[in-house]
């Protein structure tokens, strides 16, 4: 094999491994709520919105330890349904009732003013759960992400099962 032929041979895989590194720990950016709510509700399971920013390195920090691996993993994959919506996007997306914002606009009607801010709402946009406001020490996020995701469900199986 000649250099050129494999350094051909080598970009040739680089790229094919391109899409899979660059799609590995991404979070989704929320586009259409209204869709995502119907996926929720056929699942029976909560709608977690993390507001972030792209200056904003406690966001970096929890994505990392805590959002990357949870959107990789099939056991949250079954219990949630997990968006992202940057703050300082012109990203559009269709909320809970239809309406098309950017997420900017949409993290301003829905009174986020503080990143990362995790929301815990049902299939119409409602809260389940108390919001995580900050960061706050980094150790104990997950547990708090896991308390808001158990007390949603309870909720959710509890309106679904009322007896």
């Amino acid at each position: 094999m000649t250099g050129a032929s494999y350094c051909a041979r080598l970009m040739f895989i680089l790229c094919l491994m391109l899409p899979l590194g660059a799609s590995a720990g991404d979070l989704v950016p929320a586009k259409n709520l209204e869709s995502d709510a119907v996926e929720a509700s056929r699942k029976g399971v909560p709608i977690l919105l993390l507001y972030t920013a792209s200056y904003c390195h406690y966001c970096a920090g929890v994505k990392a330890e805590v959002f990357f691996p949870m959107a990789s993993d099939p056991a949250y994959q079954s219990r949630v349904v997990l968006r992202e919506v940057q703050i300082d996007s012109d990203i559009q997306l269709r909320g809970f009732h239809g309406k098309t914002v950017d997420h900017h606009r949409f993290a301003e009607e829905r009174g986020i003013m503080i990143v990362p801010t995790l929301e815990f709402v049902d299939d119409q946009g409602m809260p389940l759960a108390e919001p995580i406001i900050g960061s706050g020490l980094i150790d104990f996020y997950g547990h708090y992400v896991e308390q808001g995701i158990d007390s949603s469900l309870f909720k959710i199986k509890a309106r679904r099962n009322p007896s």
